[in-house]
Order: structure tokens, then sequence, then C-alpha cells
């Protein structure tokens, strides 16, 4: 599942956003992610357009079934992909960095293969 970068970026924050603190408002993604809100506006109304993310009548902002997927799916190959970075002896920052870059181009065949070369060698956690 190749995507948008920055889309895939602003589900997954918003995943663990609403992880964290239970709702989630356009400033506090401008914080975690270091943009504007003039820039979280323009792509939390890409989002919405998409069906990824839906409102409250506060302003609370939602994953939707389809969002929620998405972003879980973009969280479990960054963990993946840190897993992979690390036990090949990349430190901890530079492996979080990375995955944070891999995560949008490694397709379903590799992110499989990774998945299964972990589950062979007993390393799932």
């Amino acid at each position: 599942m190749k995507g948008n970068n920055s889309t895939e970026d602003y589900l997954k924050c918003i995943l663990s956003l609403h992880n964290e603190r239970g709702s989630v408002r356009a400033v506090d993604i401008a914080r975690t992610l270091k943009v504007s809100k003039p820039t979280v506006s323009v792509t939390v109304r890409k989002l919405y357009d998409q069906d990824l993310i839906c409102f409250d009548q506060d302003g609370h902002i939602y994953l939707t079934i389809r969002g929620k997927e998405r972003a879980e799916k973009v969280n479990e190959k960054n963990i993946l992909i840190v897993k992979a970075l690390k036990s090949i002896g990349v430190s901890d920052q530079t492996a979080t960095e990375e995955a944070c870059l891999m995560e949008h181009v490694i397709g379903e065949e590799t992110y499989r293969c990774l998945e299964r070369f972990f589950e062979r060698h007993g390393q799932t956690e």
C-alpha cells in the first residue's frame, strides 16, 4: 500500500494522539507534526474529502473506519521496519527516523516478506 507521505503521517499522528488523549484537535496535529495550523487545515480537509476522518460538533477529529485501518497499517509497517533496522545494528534514533521515510515506499510484498522473516526467526516482538 504505497500512499501519500503527508496523508499517512497525518493519519498516524491522529491515531497516536487519539490513543494518548482520547480526542484530537487540529492544533494538536500542528504541534506534533511541527507544521502550521493553515497547513493542517488544508490536509485535514483533504482527509475529510477522502472519507479518512470525520469531525464532531466540537471540532474534534476522528478517524473513520477506513482511516483507522490505513493508519494502523502504516503504523505496523513502521514498527516492523524499525525492528528490521535495529536488528542489523542501526541505532534507535536512526532506525526511527529512517523507518518514517521507508514506511511510505515499501510495498505489500516487501512488508509481508519482512513479517514472515521475523516470524520464522522467532522475533515477533
